[in-house]
């Protein structure tokens, strides 16, 4: 594991000479981690609270001291190296549930390749999303938990709900299992259960005042949440089905199917947790959550396995089926390799139609890359950090409010809460960077510099009035007990919930 480990860094590391910019959640991450290395944490703007890429942010924050992008740096390798590592996961996994030899090899091909072209992905991999890392410690764990180690399964666990808390109903259960089965873990249970509702909840209410704020930012329902739709859980179960296809859920049958005769206890533990997180996705999604594909990835990920381990049942039925005529070939492989020609005819479709998308995924990419660049050069051209906070709160596009609070050394909700009020930095490109919302109309601007889709300027004769509003709104929604309940459950302001 060691060397698979150093590996996946490695070439993480290597994809550094790509470009390489964080999207807007990892930014906040990077903005908190700062923020908490020198206790002066704010987590009223941004999107929702993640404990441990916050965690890692302020460990490495040391290192942007002396160059401010390390951080990023070691983060995007990081969630890179996670990536790798889940594909790689994936496959052993796939490959031991069916048994090892031609067809387990099968089996890990169709795991890590349904994987790896799953839709949101890449763009999940380039942009430093915690999604993928959170798959790869769940994969680990669930090798760990076959290996007998249970202790380890738990810890790895744990580290994943850190992540994607919709995982944590499932450590519970995993957890009563291990504190009912075996007495070594018990303190370990007892300590884990402990440190994940305070990772989630204290940070949160030492840095807005409110400690279910992550939650409320995620029922937020950005205008694209399938919460908003008519039938929220089965736009979000077309939403899976499309992430999955109609070949990987047969091939995912099919080893269920095999695993009911052969009584392969793990094959249907894992199909009854996918379903069960599918289930909870459309809860959720009921519930006003956004339907974030990020939210079902696990599900998808054991689909993945499991679609794999079917194929591999595949080739062992074409195996004896072959075992007659194949005398120049071994029959496992010639009857991996039939099985592979079969499914490669009937998943054909779908395979187009992923590789479609992952050019889209990458040219939509490139483009969040180069905003992004975009914004660090047009900081410079505006005199830097210093001459820009000169002016008060900067103003930027809704989808890089993160990264100019990271450029700036500001909190996020300044920026949010900015509105036009000193430099504005507006792009054009609108439809990545978001709307640019200000207050009040100016009687004119001046103009400091451009750089690629940014025009920075600004704005004049603005009544100082509005301002004074912000200032008050901003200051009373951080009284405990001052706010004004939204009809709906809504929170007062609209934050921007990105990929």
């Amino acid at each position: 594991m060691a060397r698979l480990l150093a590996a996946c860094l490695a070439l993480a590391g290597l994809s550094l000479l790509l470009p390489s910019e964080p999207s807007y959640d990892p930014w906040a991450w990077l903005v908190w981690g700062r923020e908490l290395a020198h206790l002066e944490l704010d987590t009223t703007g941004g999107p929702s609270w993640k404990p441990l890429p916050v965690a890692f942010a302020s460990l490495v924050w040391p290192l942007g001291e002396i160059d401010s992008g390390i951080p990023p740096a070691l983060w995007t390798v990081v969630a890179r190296a996670g990536a790798l590592l889940a594909l790689a996961l994936a496959a052993r996994l796939a490959w031991r549930l069916a048994g090892g030899g031609a067809a387990g090899l099968l089996a890990g091909v169709v795991a890590a390749g349904a994987l790896a072209l799953t839709p949101d992905w890449f763009q999940f991999t380039a942009h430093g999303s915690e999604a993928p890392l959170a798959v790869a410690l769940l994969l680990w764990a669930i090798l760990r938990h076959l290996d007998g180690r249970y202790d380890d399964a738990l810890v790895l666990g744990t580290l994943a709900c850190l992540m994607r808390p919709e995982m944590f109903p499932f450590l519970a259960l995993y957890a009563l299992f291990a504190w009912r089965t075996r007495s070594e873990p018990r303190a370990l249970v007892a300590g884990l259960m402990l440190v994940l509702p305070l990772a989630w909840l204290v940070p949160e209410w030492l840095g807005s005042g409110h400690p279910l704020d992550g939650g409320a930012q995620a029922r937020s329902e950005p205008f694209w949440s399938l919460s908003n739709s008519d039938s929220p859980w089965k736009r979000a179960l077309l939403r899976f089905h499309n992430h999955t296809g109609s070949a990987l859920e047969l091939l995912t049958l099919v080893a269920v199917g095999a695993a009911l005769v052969r009584r392969q206890w793990a094959v249907l533990v894992l199909a009854a947790a996918a379903a069960a997180e599918v289930g909870l996705y459309l809860a959720m999604t009921e519930a006003r959550f956004s339907g974030n594909p990020r939210y079902v990835l696990p599900a998808v990920t054991l689909v993945c396995v499991l679609a794999g381990v079917g194929a591999g049942r595949w080739a062992e039925l074409a195996a004896r089926a072959l075992r007659p005529i194949a005398r120049p070939v071994p029959a496992a492989a010639a009857g991996a390799a039939a099985a592979a020609a079969v499914i490669a005819v009937l998943a054909g479709p779908q395979l187009d139609l992923r590789v479609e998308r992952l050019r889209h995924e990458r040219d939509e990419v490139e483009l969040r890359m180069a905003l992004h660049r975009d914004v660090e050069r047009a900081l410079d051209e505006a005199g830097g950090p210093e001459a820009v906070n000169r002016f008060g709160p900067a103003s930027i596009n809704r989808a890089l409010h993160t990264r100019l609070a990271w450029e700036l050394g500001r909190p996020i909700d300044e920026i949010e809460t900015a509105r036009g009020a000193g430099v504005v930095f507006n792009s054009s490109e609108r439809a990545l960077a978001g709307r640019l919302p200000v207050w009040g109309r100016s009687r004119g601007r001046t103009f400091v510099t451009r750089e690629g889709s940014f025009v920075v300027y600004r704005r004049q004769g603005i009544p100082r009035w509005i301002f004074i509003r912000g200032v008050a709104w901003a200051f009373t929604r951080r009284l405990q007990g001052i706010d004004i309940p939204v009809p709906g459950g809504r929170i007062a302001v609209t934050r921007v919930v990105t990929r």
